[in-house]
């Protein structure tokens, strides 16, 4: 196996704005898409800023297309920064409290 075929490209992480560890692993027999989520969260007590929320909307858009390219999609864990789910609302699951997620 020849390591220089193998490229690893970085689609969504803390550095990006967002949380996150998603990346796309390309060879030339496959291509595997790993912890296709993403989520917001606070920092220092402070809700997420706007421009934030544009960083989100951004990595699920390269997320989606890095799917679509993928053979392969993996989940490591059910944490929302790995696996997004399909609510209707960031706020529905970012700012959920056990009350709202029991109802």
């Amino acid at each position: 196996m020849h390591c220089r075929l193998i490229e690893l490209k970085p689609v969504a992480f803390e550095s990006m704005g967002v949380r996150s560890m998603c990346c796309l692993v390309e060879t030339p027999d496959l291509s595997a898409l790993f912890d296709a989520g993403v989520s917001l969260g606070p920092r220092f007590s402070l809700p997420p800023h706007p421009l934030e929320y544009l960083a989100l909307a951004e990595a699920r858009r390269k997320i989606r297309e890095s799917a679509r390219k993928a053979d392969i999609v993996t989940v490591s864990h059910y944490h929302f920064d790995h696996f997004t789910p399909p609510f209707h609302s960031d706020t529905v699951w970012t700012w959920s409290s056990k009350e709202e997620a029991a109802a």
